[in-house]
């Protein structure tokens, strides 16, 4: 796999947590209940329209592999992330906004679309699942697709979950602040798994901003 083609997966991997996770309209979870406080705990954290995110986003597909320092930041529909780490030198940066997605880095012409799936589809050739993805990343089940298996933890959230064939384990997680004050569980380590593709995302810091 080229080096661009490879770094720009990382980013449009990324990128589509936050694209598909721009709108945050509370939908009905109709599978089953994770346990007795995850109705609270599931409208905390759809109520979280603004974040930051500071860690490690690690691909592992067949004879590759590599992983690049994030620091994403999301205001409203609005984005700006950065990559860097040992995949190359220079940073990458991907923004945009609903219908308009760029993504640039030092020495090649920006590449934009309308969608990360756009960008994914094009560069890789993989699909990806991105609806889904916004919401795994959050330490959510995507509410409108079936859950074949979970098992919460002892906290009585998502410890292990099953989605489309993807298998995704949940590490520790962070307590981390909102804007009124309240500690809210994120996940810290997310390792999600198909057929050959491993993603590996590990966040030490999440700033959390509620918007009324």
């Amino acid at each position: 796999m080229k080096l661009l083609t490879y770094r720009l997966l990382l980013a449009s991997v990324l990128l589509s947590f936050l694209v598909a996770g721009c709108a945050n309209q509370p939908r009905k979870l109709t599978n089953p209940v994770i346990s007795q406080d995850w109705p609270q705990h599931e409208t905390r954290v759809q109520a979280i329209s603004q974040w930051q995110a500071l860690g490690k986003l690690g691909v592992k597909v067949p004879n590759d592999g590599g992983s690049a320092n994030l620091n994403w930041q999301q205001h409203d529909q609005h984005f700006q992330i950065d990559l860097n780490g040992p995949l190359g030198q220079g940073r990458m940066s991907i923004a945009g906004a609903p219908g308009q997605v760029t993504f640039s880095e030092g020495g090649n012409a920006p590449q934009n679309a309308k969608t990360a799936e756009e960008l994914i589809t094009k560069n890789t050739g993989w699909t990806i699942p991105v609806t889904q993805l916004a919401w795994w990343v959050r330490g959510l089940p995507e509410p409108k697709t079936k859950i074949t298996r979970f098992e919460a933890n002892n906290l009585g959230l998502i410890g292990e979950l099953e989605q489309m064939g993807w298998k995704l384990t949940y590490g520790d997680y962070l307590n981390v602040q909102n804007a009124q004050g309240e500690q809210i569980p994120m996940p810290g380590r997310i390792v999600a798994e198909f057929k050959d593709i491993k993603l590996t995302l590990v966040i030490r810091e999440w700033k959390l901003e509620t918007v009324q």
